[in-house]
Formats: C-alpha cells, sequence, structure tokens
C-alpha cells in the first residue's frame, strides 16, 4: 500500500533534507520514524530535495508499506516518532501510480527578505538583508524569467541534467520592510531560487542592471550568476498535483 505524507519541518537544524551518512536530515528522521511503526527499513520519495538551513511548509513524500493502519492513524504514528522541529500535516493512502517527484505538475517556493533593522529572532526564517531596495526595478527584471527557458546559468548542473524549466510567477511584495518573493514553476534545479532571487536583489540594490540577468539567461550556462541568496528565508511552500 502506498501512502503520500505532506510534512512541514524548520531546517534550521538540519543537514537538507537527501539522508547522508553522519548528518541530521529531513528524510533520516522520518525513515527512522516509519521504521519503528513497520519494523522494518522503509525508504522515503519526497517532492524534491532541499538544502541545509532551507525550510518546507507543505512538502510531499510518499512510501510503500505492508502494515495496515486506518488511514487517520499514520498521521499520528509517524508524528508520535518525530523530533519537534518536523510534523505530518496529513497523511492518506494513494493509488500505487502515484509518485511524489514524477506526478507533481508544479511548484512553489517562497523568499523571506528584511530590509529593516537586524532581527535576531528571525534570522534563522527571514533573510536579514538590513538594507533598502528598489521594488519596482526588481519586478520588472523578474519579468525576463517568466516563461519556458534555459536557466543553466542559475542553477547547479551538470552535462546530463536538463535545465528547461517554465516559471509560471515570479511576484515581490513588500510588506512594512519584508519582502517576499514567490516563484511558481513546473520544476527547479538545485540552487536555482536562490541564485533567482539573488540576482534579482542585486537589480534592487542598483549593483547591476536588469539587461545583465538577461545576459546571463540567454547565455545559457555561458554566463554564471554568481549571486545566491542565504539558505536563510527560503521555504517550499507548496507542491502541486493533478487533482489538486
Amino acid at each position: 500500500m502506498r501512502v503520500k505524507c505532506i510534512v512541514s519541518y524548520d531546517g534550521t537544524r538540519f543537514h537538507g533534507f537527501q539522508v547522508q551518512n553522519n548528518e541530521r536530515t529531513i528524510q533520516g528522521e522520518i525513515q527512522k520514524a516509519i521504521k519503528k511503526i513497520n519494523e522494518e527499513e522503509t525508504v522515503i520519495h519526497a517532492s524534491g530535495r532541499t538544502d541545509a538551513k532551507v525550510h518546507a511548509v507543505h512538502q510531499v513524500f510518499h512510501f510503500d508499506t505492508q502494515k495496515r493502519l486506518p488511514e487517520t492513524q499514520w498521521k499520528r504514528a509517524i508524528n508520535h516518532f518525530l523530533p519537534n522541529d518536523i510534523y505530518i500535516l496529513d497523511a492518506q493512502y494513494v493509488d500505487e501510480n502515484f509518485h511524489s517527484r514524477y506526478s507533481a505538475v508544479k511548484k512553489e517556493y517562497r523568499y523571506l527578505l528584511n530590509t529593516k533593522e537586524y532581527d535576531p529572532f528571525q534570522t534563522n526564517y527571514i533573510y536579514q538583508y538590513g538594507r533598502s531596495l528598489d521594488i519596482e526595478l526588481m519586478r520588472e527584471a523578474a519579468k525576463i524569467f517568466i516563461g519556458e527557458h534555459n536557466f543553466a546559468s542559475f542553477c547547479c548542473y551538470d552535462q546530463y541534467g536538463n535545465t528547461i524549466r517554465s516559471l509560471y510567477h515570479f511576484d515581490i511584495e513588500d510588506k512594512d520592510g519584508i519582502i517576499t518573493f514567490r516563484l511558481i514553476g513546473n520544476g527547479f534545479r538545485r540552487y536555482m531560487v536562490r541564485h533567482l532571487v539573488g540576482g534579482i536583489i542585486q537589480v534592487g540594490a542598483k549593483r547591476i542592471q536588469k539587461e545583465q540577468l538577461l545576459e546571463m539567461l540567454e547565455s545559457c550556462g555561458q554566463k554564471k550568476c554568481l549571486f545566491k541568496a542565504k539558505p536563510q528565508g527560503l521555504y517550499l511552500q507548496e507542491v502541486y498535483y493533478e487533482e489538486d
């Protein structure tokens, strides 16, 4: 039987999502919890990976099990064995053709940035930039990324990786000095969101112009974006499926 779960986590004290030897990871903690229920090793498959210190509001994963618990008990059972910085929001049985990663049609990320005075209580959750940015310049620059493009200049990639992605939304809102960057696309390569946001921040700070970002984009990897926003402030907000 296949179980689909929606999980929320604070990534501050984790070395990313994916299991790594001798490191605390989201996947590692969840698999340890499920093992105590299934009484055997269980591998979970996520909609994607997040890096160290990156958070998730609604991350999705699935796993297969022989354990026949009532559907409503899976959430409570897994949470019982999880640390307090990971929480299962929902668990349900799904068709065996469902796959957390390959069935996803869209993903939404958000990045939070503080332009006001440094706040030590929010330093792990909102990037403490501490200087003003030109919102209108950033919004204009963000438009160049909308549509289908080769984002090789804005992500970590290898020669075998496909860097063509479609970006549907790149919205920027300022509320009392807290800037929210909202990106929705059909998929994101590693570091892609952080490079896109990092480049836009440079435009807002008037260090570069949007034309320089366009040159990077059109170079398809020949000119790399060297601006990468810090992981603190980045959230995997939502994963969308056909039925959503």
